[in-house]
């Protein structure tokens, strides 16, 4: 397990980037944010090469022990899909993250703070017509 760590002091925040590999191959990673009570998984990609070594799951482990050897109360695992139907793109993640237990909260979601409004627009754009992982509304 790799970690390359940046504290932002001045927020009392620290990021981790947590990297599982099995023979000199990279399996999955992720983005940590620990503050003072809570920890939050920001972000997470898998190979999908040699998944049945359940790197995402050591991950998430990892994760939760640093979080509660830093006296963290809250492990967020930030978002599942809308609803749990086995047709959304999205479900793969949402069986995943629910599969550790604990509770669902549902907010308002994340906002974009964009830094150029017209490469903003763009991007938006291209987002709203692509299939990705939104469902298309009929």
């Amino acid at each position: 397990m790799l970690d390359a760590r940046s504290s932002l002091a001045d927020h009392d925040i620290s990021l981790h980037l947590l990297l599982a590999e099995a023979d000199g191959d990279y399996l999955a990673g992720m983005f940590l944010a620990i503050s003072a009570s809570q920890a939050v998984y920001l972000y997470g990609a898998s190979a999908f090469e040699n998944r049945n070594k359940m790197a995402t799951y050591g991950l998430q482990w990892e994760a939760i022990r640093r979080a509660k050897r830093q006296g963290c109360r809250y492990y967020d695992m930030f978002g599942v899909s809308p609803s749990a139907e086995p047709a959304h793109p999205m479900y793969g993640l949402y069986r995943f993250k629910t599969g550790f237990g604990g509770e669902i909260y549902h907010r308002q979601g994340c906002w974009d703070y964009p830094f150029d409004s017209g490469k903003y627009a763009a991007y938006r754009a291209f987002e709203l017509n692509d299939s990705g992982f939104h469902l298309k509304h009929s």
